[in-house]
């Protein structure tokens, strides 16, 4: 995942930065901190600015693991919130977590050994402003579990075909994203995107994909 955030700059102050905080560069008169790992968002004393436009996304949910013609689910795509948000007169300091991706299932012999498909970790922009990690991928085969729900829900698989839901837990007014496919007689559905639904695994879906970023 990552964690974008930008606020205004008058244009004598072009090129100067207000805030502390992950990578730095300026574009259209504005300030933009890029986070790609957890840091602190922190405003320096010539901080002015009253709002800051933000982007979090969480880290994606593992895939299913599948075998012996049994089909396994897309991991969901980690969920995607974009605003604005006030800011403070300085001193603020906002903790910033950049969520990893989910781990892909794995399936050993025996089967039984194997190991489940995981959820992605959340990215936060302060306790607010939180994105939820992407749903896993259903498992085809043992240790076999159901889609997950999450910013965007996880694919289907067999023997749980259904696909799981996203924009969970719920994010309001906007959905941080869609639900996964359902698994059919082409193979497990594809994960959820932030820009729509994983697609089924039936025809006339030979190729099952993820949803739209």
């Amino acid at each position: 995942g990552f964690v974008a955030i930008r606020y205004q700059i008058a244009p004598t102050q072009s090129g100067t930065a207000k805030a502390t905080g992950g990578s730095i560069s300026y574009y259209g008169g504005k300030t933009i901190h890029i986070f790609t790992s957890s840091g602190t968002f922190a405003t320096s004393p010539n901080w002015s600015a009253a709002d800051v436009e933000y982007i979090v996304v969480a880290g994606g949910g593992g895939g299913g693991t599948g075998g012996n013609a049994e089909g396994s689910g897309g991991g969901g795509a980690g969920g995607f919130r974009t605003g604005t948000t006030p800011i403070g007169a300085h001193p603020v300091s906002t903790s910033i977590q950049v969520g990893a991706g989910g781990v892909g299932g794995l399936q050993s012999a025996p089967a039984s050994t194997g190991t489940s498909s995981t959820n992605g970790t959340p990215s936060y922009f302060g306790t607010p402003i939180t994105s939820a990690g992407g749903g896993a991928g259903a498992a085809g085969t043992s240790p076999s579990h159901s889609a997950q729900t999450g910013g965007s829900g996880g694919g289907g698989g067999h023997p749980s075909p259904s696909g799981a839901s996203g924009n969970t837990p719920p994010v309001s007014p906007s959905p941080q994203g869609n639900a996964g496919g359902d698994y059919g007689a082409y193979g497990g559905g594809g994960g959820g995107g932030a820009g729509g639904a994983g697609s089924d695994g039936s025809p006339p879906t030979a190729s099952p994909t993820g949803g739209d970023g």
